[in-house]
C-alpha cells in the first residue's frame, strides 16, 4: 500500500508540473495577444515570403545534423561504441519529447536513462549529454560576447543586454572551473573518503555523493582530450551562430529586416531564457523575449511575436518528425553486447 501512495504522489506531482507549465505558456501567451494586435500578427505571417522562410527551415536542418555530430564526437571520445543509427535515434526522442517535458532538461535526461540503460554505462552517457549541454551554452555566450563587442555601439542604452550576457559569460567560467579545475577535482575526490570510517552515513547521501563525484570524474577526463573540446565548441560556435541566420531569415520573410548584429546578440539570449524549465518548448517565454528584444531593434511587436511563433513551429515540426523515427526505430532498439563498448562504469 505504501509503494502504490508513494507511485501515485509521484505521477500527481509529474501531472501537477505539466500543468504549471501549461499554464504559464498559456497565461504569457495570453497577456501577449491582448496586448499585441493578433490579427496584425496572422496576417504578417500571412504574406510571408517564402524564399528566406525555406531558407531558414534548410539552415535549421543543417543545424539540427551539427548538434548530432557534436553528441556522437563526445561518446566516440569515451568509446562508448555505439553506431550513429543508435545515437540519432536517442536524439530523436529526446527532442520530441522536449515539446512535452520542461524544457531541454527533460529530452536530455530521456537520452542520459535511454542509452544508459542499453550500455550500462550511466555515468559515462550523463557526463556526455551535460558536456554537449555545456559546450552549447559555450557557444551561445561566445557568440553573443563577441558580437557585443563588436556592435557595442548600438547597445549603448541598453544595460540590460549587457548585464545579461556578463552574467552569462560568468555562470560559464564558473562551470568551467568547476569541472576541469585540477585542485577541484582532486579536492572532490579526496571528499569521498570518508574522514572517520566509523561514522554513519545515510546510504542515500553516500550514493547520491558518490554518483556526483563519478559524473564529475568522467567529464574532467575530456580535460586530457583538449582537441575534442576545441572541436565540440566549434561546433557549437557554428550551431548558435546558424540559429541566429534562422531569427534572421525569418524576419527577413517576414518583412522586418534588420541588422544581423541584432540576431547574432538576441537569439542567444533568448536561447538561454528558454532553457528554463517553466514552460512548455519554451512557449509563452521565448515570445515574451523576442518582443522585448527586438523591439529595441526597433522591429514590430506583431512582426517579432511571428518571427517567435514561426520559430516554434519550425522546432514543432522537427520534434514531430523526430518522434516518427524514434517510434520507428523502437523494433531494434536492443543492441548487441558488441555494439555498447564493452566495459562498465
Amino acid at each position: 500500500r505504501g509503494l502504490y501512495q508513494a507511485h501515485r504522489m509521484r505521477i500527481m506531482k509529474k501531472v501537477f508540473s505539466m500543468l504549471w507549465r501549461v499554464s504559464i505558456s498559456l497565461v504569457l501567451l495570453v497577456i501577449l495577444f491582448q496586448k499585441i494586435d493578433y490579427k496584425a500578427t496572422f496576417k504578417v505571417i500571412a504574406h510571408i515570403d517564402l524564399a528566406y522562410f525555406s531558407l531558414a527551415v534548410i539552415i535549421f536542418f543543417i543545424l539540427e545534423i551539427l548538434v548530432i555530430y557534436r553528441w556522437k564526437m563526445l561518446l566516440d571520445a569515451q568509446e562508448v561504441g555505439l553506431p550513429l543509427s543508435r545515437v540519432v535515434s536517442s536524439f530523436c526522442g529526446g527532442i520530441f519529447l522536449n515539446l512535452f517535458l520542461p524544457s531541454t532538461i527533460g529530452g536530455d535526461i530521456a537520452r542520459s536513462v535511454d542509452l544508459g540503460t542499453h550500455t550500462k554505462r550511466y555515468s559515462v552517457i550523463a557526463a556526455s549529454v551535460l558536456l554537449d549541454r555545456l559546450s552549447g551554452f559555450a557557444g551561445v555566450v561566445l557568440v553573443a560576447l563577441v558580437s557585443l563587442i563588436f556592435g557595442y555601439r548600438l547597445f549603448l542604452d541598453e544595460p540590460s543586454v549587457y548585464l545579461m550576457v556578463f552574467i552569462f559569460t560568468g555562470l560559464l567560467g564558473g562551470l568551467l572551473l568547476f569541472i576541469f579545475h585540477k585542485g577541484i577535482y582532486n579536492w572532490l575526490n579526496r571528499t569521498s573518503i570518508p574522514k572517520n570510517k566509523n561514522a554513519s552515513e545515510p546510504a542515500v547521501i553516500t550514493g547520491l555523493r558518490d554518483k556526483i563525484i563519478k559524473l564529475h570524474s568522467e567529464m574532467h577526463f575530456f580535460r586530457s582530450r583538449p582537441q575534442v573540446l576545441y572541436l565540440n565548441l566549434l561546433c557549437s560556435v557554428l550551431i548558435q551562430f546558424g540559429c541566429a541566420l534562422v531569427s534572421y531569415f525569418l524576419l527577413l520573410s517576414l518583412h522586418a529586416g534588420t541588422r544581423i548584429i541584432y540576431p547574432l546578440v538576441f537569439t542567444p539570449i533568448t536561447i538561454i531564457i528558454t532553457t528554463l524549465p517553466i514552460s512548455v518548448g519554451g512557449l509563452g517565454l521565448r515570445d515574451v523575449s523576442s518582443i522585448f528584444f527586438y523591439g529595441k531593434a526597433g522591429v514590430a511587436k506583431d512582426a517579432a511575436l511571428a518571427q517567435s511563433l514561426l520559430t516554434f513551429a519550425i522546432m514543432a515540426a522537427f520534434s514531430l518528425l523526430a518522434g516518427i523515427i524514434y517510434v520507428s526505430t523502437l523494433h531494434n532498439r536492443r543492441l548487441q553486447p558488441d555494439q555498447t563498448g564493452a566495459g562498465s562504469q
